[in-house]
């Protein structure tokens, strides 16, 4: 019998892989190159969860709201407003096929809880829209100022 030894949610195994890179380098250049895709990924992480709760905010009208949105656990998924508004995220906010970007899908569950307490779908894509454009401003004014 096979003996598992590294058993991993789906959802870390680029950091798992990553980690085990970084353990395994040959040169500090090698291991500051992973550690820099590392740090990459933890900051795609961070500005998923932050355009997450920028977007929850502009669709709610108050604090509690906004609560029950973030924790609650909607079943809103099978709709074609939650398929549209979750690929409008993707489209204007994060791709979850990149890398970087894959931890946005633990959180799409968010839309399902904003449609379940009838928040429009013209303000979710709203609220998206400016969050994106916003978020893409900054990654391009870092950009910049890194160059």
């Amino acid at each position: 019998m096979m003996e598992v030894k590294d058993v991993v949610a789906n959802k870390d195994v680029a950091m798992m892989i990553l980690q085990k890179n970084i353990q395994s380098a040959k040169t500090p250049e090698e291991r500051e190159q992973y550690e820099k895709q590392v740090f990459e990924l933890h900051q795609g992480k961070e500005m998923v969860i932050k355009s997450m709760q920028q977007i929850v905010e502009k669709c709610t009208d108050s604090k509690e709201a906004m609560h029950d949105i973030l924790h609650g656990k909607s079943q809103e998924y099978a709709s074609l407003e939650y398929k549209e508004v979750v690929e409008h995220y993707r489209e204007k906010c994060f791709n979850w096929h990149e890398t970087k970007y894959q931890s946005s899908m633990d959180h799409l569950y968010i839309f399902a809880n904003l449609l379940h307490k009838k928040v429009p779908v013209e303000r979710i894509k709203n609220a998206i829209d400016e969050v994106g454009a916003a978020m893409r401003a900054k990654m391009e004014k870092e950009s910049v100022m890194e160059q």
